[in-house]
C-alpha cells in the first residue's frame, strides 16, 4: 500500500491504494457520503447524534471510477478504539458491488491507520446475519483474512413477516395469552415519530421496578429520535388513562424494523401486553413492505445472556441468527 492524491472535495487525512481501490480516511463531519445510505445508523445526522467527539471515516472507492464501495466509521479512544460509537451496530458498509479483496483492504488500512494513532484494540459490533446473510458472509470472510476475531457471537432472534397472521406463528401457550390481553380491554396504539414524556417516565418506572438500571435517562429517547423521527414508531398499551406497556422501534432499513426498546408495568405481567405489542409492530411490518422484525439480542441489566428472553421471542415465532462482535488487538 503507497499514499496518493485523492479528487474529493476536502483532503483526507491519510490516503492508500491497490491495484483496484483506494482507501481514504476524513473526519466524519468532512467525509464524502454515498447518494443512498441503506443503513440508518450509517448516516451522517445519526453519526452526529452518536457522539460530539471526532468519529473518522473510511471511504472505500474504485479506483476506476471513483464511486465508493464501502464504509466504515469508528470513535477512537485513549488505546480502544470502537465502531460504532454508540448505535446497535457498525462495522463495514457495503453501499456499492465490490469484491472481498477490496473489504479486507479497507480493514487492512483502517489497522494501519490506527496503528499510526496509537490504538491498541479496535472492536467492532457488526449488523445481525439476518439482514442481508450474503453480505454478512462476504464481510465475515474479510474480517478474518485482516486479523479480526469474533470476541462474541451473540443469538440475535427476528421474524421473517408473512402472509401468516400474527397468532398463526406464535405457540399456543402465547396464543392464549395474547386473547385474554385483548380480552381485558387493553387498548394498543400507534406513532410514527417524537417519543411522548409520558411514555418515557412509563419506561423508566419499568426499570426501576424490574430492578434495571435507566436504560435511557430523562429526555433522551427524543434526542436520539430527532435526527430521523420518520424512522421511529412507538406502540404502547393502555389500561384507561394509564400506559401500561410500551415498545420503541426504530426502521434501520427500509425491509427490516428494529426493536429499540420495551418495557412492561410487572403488576400487569399475567396478561402479557408486551404480546399486543408485538403484534402491532408484526402487522405494521406488513403493511409497510417490511420484510424482517429485528428483536436483538436477549441479555440482562449486567450484559449476561438471558435465557427466559430468549425462550420468549423463539415462542412468538423468532428465528435465531448470529450477531458479531469482532476484535483487533493493534
Amino acid at each position: 500500500m503507497s499514499p496518493i492524491s485523492n479528487s474529493f472535495t476536502r483532503t483526507s487525512l491519510c490516503s492508500w491504494t491497490s491495484n483496484d481501490s483506494v482507501v481514504d480516511v476524513f473526519p466524519m463531519q468532512e467525509a464524502p457520503f454515498p447518494t443512498t445510505v441503506p443503513w440508518l445508523f450509517f448516516g451522517k445526522e445519526q453519526l452526529a447524534m452518536q457522539s460530539s467527539d471526532l468519529i473518522y471515516s473510511f471511504i472505500l472507492t474504485s479506483k476506476e471510477s471513483g464511486h465508493i464501495l464501502a464504509v466504515f466509521h469508528c470513535l477512537p479512544g485513549a488505546q480502544q478504539w470502537t465502531s460504532p460509537p454508540l448505535a446497535p451496530f457498525g462495522g463495514i458498509m457495503p453501499v456499492a458491488h465490490c469484491h472481498e479483496r477490496q473489504l479486507t483492504f479497507l480493514l487492512f488500512c483502517i489497522r494501519k491507520w490506527a496503528i499510526r494513532m496509537g490504538c491498541k484494540t479496535l472492536t467492532v459490533k457488526t449488523a445481525p446475519a439476518c439482514y442481508h446473510p450474503l453480505t454478512h458472509e462476504i464481510c465475515h470472510r474479510s474480517y478474518l483474512a485482516a486479523g479480526f476475531s469474533p470476541n462474541h457471537t451473540y443469538s440475535n432472534h427476528y421474524i421473517p413477516i408473512t402472509g401468516q397472521r400474527f397468532d398463526q406463528i406464535i405457540e399456543p401457550a402465547e396464543r392464549r395469552r395474547l386473547a385474554k390481553g385483548k380480552n381485558t380491554g387493553l387498548h394498543i396504539y400507534l406513532k410514527q415519530g417524537f417519543c411522548d414524556e409520558t411514555t418515557g417516565t412509563m419506561l423508566r418506572e419499568c426499570d426501576r421496578a424490574h430492578g434495571r438500571q435507566l436504560r435511557v435517562a430523562p429526555g433522551e429517547l427524543n434526542r436520539i429520535v430527532s435526527a430521523s423521527p420518520e424512522s421511529y414508531v412507538t406502540v404502547t398499551a393502555r389500561n384507561g388513562e394509564q400506559t401500561v406497556a410500551a415498545a420503541l422501534l426504530v426502521r434501520v432499513a427500509s425491509h427490516v424494523l428494529y426493536h429499540f426498546l420495551s418495557g412492561f408495568l410487572p403488576e400487569f405481567r399475567t396478561i402479557s401486553p408486551s404480546l399486543m405489542l408485538f403484534e402491532t409492530a408484526y402487522q405494521y411490518c406488513g403493511n409497510n413492505g417490511i420484510q424482517i422484525l429485528d428483536l436483538g439480542i436477549s441479555l440482562d441489566h449486567l450484559g449476561h445472556e438471558k435465557t427466559s428472553l430468549a425462550s420468549f421471542k423463539r415462542r412468538i415465532g423468532g428465528q435465531g441468527c448470529p450477531k458479531i462482535i469482532y476484535e483487533a488487538m493493534i
